[in-house]
């Protein structure tokens, strides 16, 4: 069965493609593969719902129950290619924030593991939709597989607990956490998702 790329509320790939397009024209990209790229070869793809989770919240042994819905994140490719990550969040009347593009690590991660989660043998039995969680905290990020029945992990490289492409079971990932959790100080400052300064 395939794995099902989620439907984001209609104005939000509007967005982040107007304001792709519109950086892309203006030569106002600092990054090298986005200021680089032909603007006419830009796509945004991939779109997954982003999901996270607080330190407090691992450190009590909470699961994948206490994960918030935070935004939406889609790959930005260029002739095929991804180069970049675009992570939009809603304001609190359902308009979509500008999006930050980023051409961080964790993006070629993000393609890599989606690659290595289409392949998965429990993709021939269920149907999952692709997540992503985000725990800034403790610098993880995950694609998260979600189907009615189950749930998978897939860390992304690099990960504080390794694992890196592998489905893991959530209460297996967050026993993992949960030990970091409880060992990083109470004030540890949160920390964007992707790697890298954002581009505005």
């Amino acid at each position: 069965m395939p794995l099902n790329l989620p439907t984001p509320p209609s104005n939000v790939p509007e967005t982040v493609r107007a304001r792709l397009h519109a950086l892309a024209a203006d030569g106002r990209f600092s990054t090298p593969a986005l200021r680089l790229a032909q603007r006419d070869q830009l796509e945004v793809s991939t779109p997954h719902q982003v999901f996270t989770i607080g330190l407090d919240d691992i450190a009590s042994g909470a699961g994948l129950t206490a994960a918030q819905p935070v935004g939406w994140r889609y790959l930005i490719t260029a002739g095929g290619e991804v180069v970049a990550s675009a992570e939009t969040a809603q304001a609190p009347d359902g308009t979509p924030q500008p999006p930050q593009f980023n051409e961080g690590r964790f993006a070629a991660a993000t393609a890599a593991a989606v690659n290595a989660a289409r392949a998965l043998p429990v993709l021939q039995l269920a149907a999952f939709e692709l997540r992503l969680l985000q725990i800034p905290s403790l610098y993880l990020m995950a694609l998260w597989l979600h189907s009615p029945a189950t749930d998978l992990l897939v860390p992304l490289a690099p990960s504080p607990i390794g694992r890196e492409g592998q489905a893991v079971p959530p209460a297996q990932l967050f026993g993992d956490l949960a030990r970091q959790a409880r060992a990083r100080p109470a004030a540890a400052p949160e920390q964007p998702g992707d790697a890298g300064p954002p581009v505005p």
